[in-house]
């Protein structure tokens, strides 16, 4: 009974299985650290080692055919040079003995033959009418190499007959006396005026001057293999060592950026090579690969610090309305005050809804939505900015003014009207809020190198070099409690970045000249009214349409 108490049902081992992750962490570990175990275990093979062993086989084995092929060749054709001299020389040799005999010459001792390298034996068995003894005669180097062995045995070896020896043939290989020594040898039949076979004439060489000679190719050969070898296995060793010194510094480099240090990088001498060229190609990759990391650090420090300024400008309307309302549900709101109290809640609550359509309109640019682009002409919206501007501060003095001339052209871009429209009103809202309500402000539009520039120019007190730089970051204020006065959230700059960085273009600022902030706008593809209609063939040459008119306010 004890047992079936503490015993656990199917279903709550499933769940303990189940709510234990840790435990397959640790046996994928272990099983990782075992492969890796097992592998530093196997024996590391040098990739030169087998790359030189590979060489020397190759170059081995043809060294060897090689010299098997020119020994054998060799061989053949003194061989085939021996049994030519044979055949031209054992007819006339055998004739003149055989003339020698007729004409009772004594043919002992020495003979011109007996200075040259044939081997003579005369047999006259196959005649019963020659009486004659069979006549040898040895050559000059038969103390070296000997004679052929018994010379009978020779004759009657071609008289059989067979594939190597047939008499009036071919010459075949017979053994010498003393067993060591191979001769060439030649059977003929010696025969009369008549055609009557008196005997057998052998007319051989011998073959050790040959073998000699082949012997000592075989020797050459042999040494020069060897030599060969040696120098090919230095000369390819200290190649490979060289080529695969820049494998090995890639693979310390990959080791490396394993490690985590993405600024390593392969070095290299030059491109010329294959492994030159994998070099520039790691570090190309390693390029992008660290430029990604670092856009990934960056958008996610961005991330982070937008949402920590997102969280601290709302916490501020928030923490107002939450005070408001805690003191007027405590009655701690005097009746002449309530009005008071609702508007501040009020204000607040505005302030929160501009900030979340601001974040709202940003998000929606960076997810990169299409823009409802048209031409249109930036001329046209400045003119109507600044009539905006009139309703909103009649006591500011504003023109538009051409970029390089008093009087505007008519620039002609394609873009969202809405976008545009937004980002000028954006522009002189900043201008509204940051300047005093006497200051002047001038729009200037024109072209600059195919570019639709227009610039919003104040002559108010103007901004550092340091912060110009970076009033288009998000939530970035040159004076965070002035601006926080005036209601602003920080994010209208961010917005006209955001947006003409949408349009393909850019915003810079900078001071104006004589004291000020001038924020410039540039939009690609810009053309001029003149320039349209002459494309168009509207206007001729000698013609020019009328200037646009300057809105001064």
């Amino acid at each position: 009974m004890r047992q079936s108490a503490t015993q656990e049902t199917p279903q709550q081992q499933a769940h303990t299985f189940r709510t234990s992750p840790q435990a397959g962490t640790k046996q994928r570990r272990g099983r990782e650290n075992r492969r890796q175990k097992a592998a530093s275990t196997i024996p590391h093979r040098s990739l030169t080692k087998q790359l030189v062993a590979v060489f020397v086989v190759i170059i081995g084995a043809a060294i060897l055919f090689l010299g098997i092929a020119t020994t054998t060749l060799m061989r053949q054709y003194m061989l085939s040079s021996t049994d030519a001299d044979l055949r031209n020389s054992g007819y006339s040799v055998a004739d003149r003995l055989l003339n020698d005999i007729e004409n009772q010459r004594q043919i002992e001792g020495q003979t011109p033959y007996s200075f040259s390298n044939y081997y003579i034996y005369l047999s006259f068995g196959a005649s019963p009418d020659v009486a004659v003894e069979p006549i040898e005669i040895r050559p000059s180097t038969s103390l070296r190499y000997g004679i052929p062995g018994n010379p009978e045995g020779i004759i009657k070896q071609a008289l059989r007959g067979g594939e190597d020896a047939k008499v009036n043939r071919d010459p075949f290989t017979v053994a010498g006396e003393n067993g060591r020594q191979k001769w060439r040898a030649l059977v003929l039949d010696v025969k009369d005026e008549g055609g009557q076979v008196l005997g057998y004439a052998i007319i051989a060489q011998p073959l050790a001057p040959i073998m000699f000679t082949v012997t000592r190719l075989a020797l050459i050969f042999g040494l020069l293999g060897v030599a060969t070898m040696l120098a090919g296995t230095l000369a390819v060793s200290a190649t490979i060592s060289r080529t695969l010194r820049s494998l090995r510094d890639i693979e310390r480099a990959t080791q490396a950026i394993a490690a985590g240090d993405l600024t390593k990088r392969v070095p290299h001498d030059d491109d010329a090579d294959e492994v030159g060229s994998l070099a520039t190609s790691i570090n190309t990759m390693l390029t992008q690969i660290e430029d990604a990391f670092a856009d990934k650090e960056r958008s996610e420090a961005q991330m982070r610090q937008f949402a920590s300024d997102a969280s601290h400008e709302l916490r501020t309307p928030l923490a107002t309305v939450k005070g408001y309302t805690e003191l007027y549900r405590m009655n701690g709101v005097p009746e002449d005050k309530v009005a008071d109290c609702m508007g501040r809640i009020e204000s607040e609550a505005s302030r929160m809804s501009e900030l979340v359509e601001d974040l709202l309109q940003l998000t929606r640019m960076d997810e990169g939505r299409p823009l409802e682009l048209e031409s249109l002409s930036l001329t046209d919206i400045a003119e109507d900015s600044l009539y905006d501007l009139e309703a909103r501060a009649p006591q500011r003095h504003s023109q538009l003014i051409g970029l390089q001339s008093p009087e505007p052209p008519n620039v002609i871009i394609t873009a969202d009207h809405n976008k545009v429209t937004q980002v000028i009103a954006n522009l002189l809202s900043n201008v509204l809020a940051h300047t005093p309500e006497e200051t002047p402000v001038e729009l200037a539009v024109g072209i600059d190198n195919g570019w639709g520039i227009i610039e919003v120019r104040d002559h108010g007190p103007g901004i550092s070099p340091e912060d110009s730089e970076k009033i288009f970051q998000r939530f970035y204020r040159t004076d965070t409690s002035r601006s926080r006065a005036s209601g602003g959230s920080g994010l209208g700059l961010a917005i006209v970045a955001a947006i003409m960085g949408a349009h393909g273009g850019s915003a810079h600022a900078f001071e104006t000249p004589g004291g000020g902030l001038t924020v410039q706008l540039a939009f690609p593809g810009a053309s001029s009214d003149e320039i349209a209609m002459r494309a168009a063939g509207l206007l001729s040459p000698e013609e020019s349409p009328a200037p646009a008119q300057s809105a001064e306010h």
